[in-house]
């Protein structure tokens, strides 16, 4: 495949054919916000370029894409996907990938840990913030490390759209988050304190707050049920496959169980900072 017109582009936002949100959330990209078609094909799908980032609809599911890194070398990965729940709630999500456990998981490699920049999740879950009055009805989070793809060299990051088929179809919410992304990528700020973060929900409210109130940008999130896996070997690897140096290690203290002072120790052991939530 030929490299996009323009060289190398700055980020890859990828979205399927098979996904509803997915397919909402580019469409919004192509009609706000210029995205135009290159003349290159991706699988049956043209690419689309808007400035230095490149949108690509593959025709797999979004946990299993075909190698992207033999056709592209970007900053990051932006992968636009609907968002479930059993409780069906009206939510906009955020989260990085990765599997701690010892079997392969929805498109993750068993102990795997996607590739995670932390200014992205940071910096669009601020804009997305921004423009919650916009959002009526919706639930606005991030969500724990969870499912892949978790072997990709460059760095991956989830945009979801949920929880049910009323909204992933929801052309309104999926502009919202198209402005709040590319305002994200854009304009986003460089955040030079970096965490790992430890315990609480899937829903974490109390990481939510730090990524909103603090100066923390954070590296995985790894949920109370998650921490039982949690080793030396992947404490390491946590901190290896974030862009940038993680000084921190913060603990919902209440949240993480009987597991919280092997975290503060394995914190101890790669000289890291814990801090109380």
């Amino acid at each position: 495949m030929m490299p996009p017109p323009g060289g190398a582009p700055t980020f890859v936002l990828v979205a399927s054919s098979k996904n509803l949100a997915s397919k909402t959330m580019a469409a919004a990209l192509v009609r706000k916000h210029g995205f135009e078609s290159t003349g290159i094909t991706f699988g049956s799908s043209p690419l689309y370029q808007s400035g230095s980032m490149i949108l690509a609809t593959m025709d797999s599911e979004i946990i299993y894409p075909p190698d992207l890194d033999s056709f592209f070398r970007p900053a990051a990965y932006i992968f636009l996907s609907t968002h479930r729940s059993e409780s069906g709630i009206p939510s906009l999500t955020v989260h990085t990938t990765g599997n701690f456990t010892d079997k392969e998981v929805l498109g993750a490699r068993p102990k795997e840990v996607g590739a995670i920049d932390p200014d992205l999740q940071k910096n669009y879950f601020i804009a997305l913030n921004e423009r919650k009055s916009q959002l009526e009805g919706y639930e606005v989070t991030i969500e724990a490390t969870h499912h892949g793809p978790t072997s990709l060299r460059r760095p991956v990051l989830f945009v979801e759209l949920g929880s049910t088929e009323k909204q992933w179809g929801d052309e309104h919410a999926a502009e919202v988050i198209a402005d709040a992304l590319m305002a994200s990528l854009v304009k986003g700020k460089h955040w030079d304190k970096v965490a790992l973060a430890f315990g609480g929900t899937h829903y974490p409210q109390k990481f939510n707050e730090v990524l909103l109130g603090d100066e923390y940008a954070l590296s995985a999130v790894v949920a109370k049920h998650y921490l039982e896996w949690v080793d030396s070997e992947m404490f390491g690897q946590l901190i290896q496959r974030t862009s940038k140096f993680p000084q921190s290690v913060l603990v919902d203290w209440k949240g993480a169980g009987p597991h919280r002072e092997k975290i503060i120790l394995l914190a101890k052991q790669f000289a890291l900072e814990v801090v109380r939530v």
